[in-house]
């Protein structure tokens, strides 16, 4: 690096010293200052530079030749390497209009796609590098795989994109694909060390690292992405060591230290973020992530705090104190909950308290999360520190009120879980747990998907579960494998007992794979355990009343023994579920087809039925609201009372709207049954803790 700062000093000179009046040279230089920084630091403290070379590539594609599209390549080098993703890919796709060939601009895009999570696109910028390589290269054909081999940059891309989707293993093979015959590709060779170090390999990572020390002296570019793929597999500790030492080795690269403060910022470690994050200042105060991370924590400096004995509650002073002083206490019976052995409990305490960082909305959230605004859900768990957008309604927030209670427990169990686990274990199956220990019972909808996955025989493998979280192919792959996932925990607790989970998560903790773990603590192999599972879950699902048993009457059957010609009417289901009460499938039909008929209004004549429906599958939603909307219209006192069950009902599924609650305090207070109306109050300014009306519901239950 010392050569290459005195050598780049020359460009530096020329530059200073004549009006270059031709794209190439001047691009050339601009690209020769490029690296300077990163060797050398910037030139100037003011963080100028940047500006300047903005300049410079303005007019050597403006002024000096706008058909010059290497100037549009750099100056998309220049925006990606600030973090600045629409301008760099605004700069990349006016690249593909000049060059639709140019390779190093489908591999920036690729980059940008997994950045931004578009797992789909980077496959696509993968496959086209792949075939930029056949056009240049004679193509053969692996003898193994029987395909084409993945290109140098085509793999980069795809391994990256893997890693961040926890596929590591595919991450190996892929990359291990495409070195043959690239052997001294340090790009290469510094993605097949971070894919190693994701899996935990860290004897092969180390033995790689040093390999590439022989090919590139003092080279960074190792350490720098094992630490990065390691930040994503939240092996934090780990991954501050290879960053430190990338850091050391590179002390004027402004990556190094960029990925370390948002590593240390999600770990919850702010003081090391802040030290890292201002060194990025210096080195680079124009890059979006690292300014973008560094204002949220000289923001956080001003944030209060509510503790508890296992919690830190942070948040903005004014509005949001409201929220933050009644989170403490929920939040310790969540801790009981979760971290206790009873029914299902994980049993262990994290070694820290637990941080909740109230975001006052949706962009200071992502921030917090991805070191960008730009991130689709509303809480997080990165171990140490939750994040959650607060439940507001207006402009700036994603979703509004929502039962932030349900939502703190999720993420406290991927806490609990991940500090058990030394941060090890399928997707599934942390998901799985944390669903479970939600303690809340499933919508309709999800019980309806995975009726229709079983019968048709499309659950997921043991050994594709995972990736459908992040690299789902339809609209329900990924609310299936939530789903799916909670289901066979569920199972796994019934069938093996509520420290079955416990001894796989300590198998893990140990580095030990699903398909060894299971064998060893739960007697069944992966394959065994899901072909028992679907077994149980055929019960299940006919429990639920959305499978018929298989001794059941078809509708079909019935046409043929009635003979009726033609499509069969509302009345001939109403008399067939009349003949045959308890059958699921003839009710919702007989049912659905009646209120259509009646404009939706529920009558003493189809009471009965709509009451036979909600026994008969007692997962339905639809019975229940037409049944407390029937009760309610009354207005009499027993008839209110009625609704209670079917508000109950509502209420225990409704994640974002208070109204079921609201609508129980009143009426339970009404009737003297103070402690529920309280709780049940309470739940409703949980769910809305901004919206006055329901503070002003609950002052009035309490008093």
């Amino acid at each position: 690096y010392d050569n290459a700062a005195r050598e780049s000093r020359r460009a530096v000179d020329v530059m200073l010293k004549e009006r270059i009046e031709s794209a190439p040279e001047l691009t050339s230089g601009v690209l020769a200052l490029i690296e300077r920084a990163r060797v050398a630091g910037p030139e100037r403290s003011d963080g100028t530079d940047f500006r300047t070379l903005q300049a410079l590539l303005t007019r050597a594609k403006g002024e000096l030749d706008r058909l010059y599209w290497p100037a549009t390549l750099a100056e998309a080098k220049l925006l990606y390497d600030k973090d600045e993703r629409s301008a760099a890919n605004e700069a990349l796709i006016q690249v593909l209009k000049l060059n639709p060939q140019c390779a190093e601009a489908w591999h920036l895009l690729g980059m940008l796609a997994v950045d931004s999570f578009d797992f789909d696109r980077a496959r696509m910028m993968s496959d086209r590098l792949d075939e930029l390589e056949m056009t240049q290269t004679p193509p053969w054909v692996d003898p193994l795989s029987g395909r084409l081999p993945h290109s140098a940059l085509g793999a980069q891309v795809l391994a990256k994109a893997r890693i961040r989707q926890g596929d590591s293993d595919d991450a190996v093979h892929i990359v291990e694909e495409a070195i043959v015959g690239n052997a001294n590709n340090r790009d290469l060779y510094a993605m097949l060390i971070a894919a190693e170090a994701s899996r935990f390999d860290f004897d092969r990572a180390k033995e790689l690292l040093n390999e590439l020390d022989l090919k590139s002296p003092g080279t960074e570019k190792g350490y720098l992405l094992a630490g990065w793929a390691l930040s994503e597999r939240r092996q934090y500790a780990e991954a501050a060591q290879m960053l430190e030492e990338a850091m050391r080795r590179a002390p004027n690269m402004p990556e190094p230290a960029i990925e370390l403060g948002l590593l240390e910022l999600q770990s919850g470690r702010d003081l090391n973020a802040l030290t890292a994050l201002r060194r990025v200042a210096q080195l680079d105060p124009f890059n979006a992530r690292a300014v973008n991370s560094l204002k949220l924590l000289e923001e956080l400096v001003g944030y209060n705090t509510f503790e508890s004995e296992h919690f830190v509650v942070r948040y903005k002073p004014r509005i949001d104190e409201i929220l933050a002083r009644e989170m403490t206490g929920p939040l310790e019976r969540a801790h009981a909950r979760i971290c206790g052995k009873a029914n299902g409990g994980i049993d262990h305490v994290p070694a820290q308290r637990t941080v909740i960082e109230l975001m006052p909305d949706h962009a200071w959230f992502a921030v917090r999360i991805a070191g960008m605004p730009e991130l689709h859900t509303i809480a997080a768990s990165t171990g140490p520190v939750i994040a959650m957008e607060v439940p507001r309604e207006g402009p700036g927030h994603k979703v509004g009120h929502y039962d932030w209670r349900r939502v703190i427990a999720h993420e406290y169990v991927h806490t609990v879980t991940l500090s058990r686990t030394r941060n090890r274990l399928p997707h599934w199956f942390t998901e799985a747990a944390a669903q479970y220990l939600e303690d809340a019972p499933r919508d309709e909808a999800t019980c309806r998907l995975l009726a229709v996955k079983l019968q048709t025989d499309e659950l997921f493998a043991m050994d594709e579960i995972n990736i459908k979280f992040t690299r789902p192919e339809t609209p329900t792959d990924r609310q299936q494998a939530y789903a799916q996932g909670h289901w066979m925990y569920e199972y796994m607790v019934m069938r093996y007992g509520d420290d079955a989970p416990l001894r796989l998560m300590d198998a893990y903790a140990e580095g030990r794979t699903e398909s060894e773990a299971m064998p060893s603590e739960l007697g069944v192999t992966p394959e065994q355990f899901l072909e028992e599972f679907k077994v149980w879950a055929r019960s299940e699902a006919e429990a639920w009343g959305v499978i018929m048993p298989e001794d059941s009457i078809t509708i079909k059957e019935l046409i043929e023994q009635d003979k009726i010609d033609g499509v069969p009417d509302t009345d001939d289901f109403v008399r067939w579920a009349n003949e045959l009460p308890g059958h699921a499938e003839l009710l919702e039909i007989a049912v659905s087809l009646t209120m259509d008929r009646n404009e939706n209004t529920v009558t003493p004549e189809t009471l009965p039925m709509i009451e036979a429906w909600a026994e008969a599958v007692p997962v339905a939603e639809r019975p229940h609201r037409l049944l407390a909307r029937y009760y309610l219209d009354r207005g009499d006192a027993e008839s209110q009372d009625l609704a209670l069950p079917h508000l109950e009902f509502l209420d225990a599924r409704a994640q974002y709207t208070p109204a079921y609650a609201a609508a129980l305090a009143k009426r339970y207070a009404e009737i003297g049954e103070k402690e529920k109306a309280v709780l049940k109050a309470e739940r409703a300014v949980s769910i809305a803790p901004y919206d006055a009306d329901q503070r002003e519901l609950a002052a009035r239950v309490a008093l």
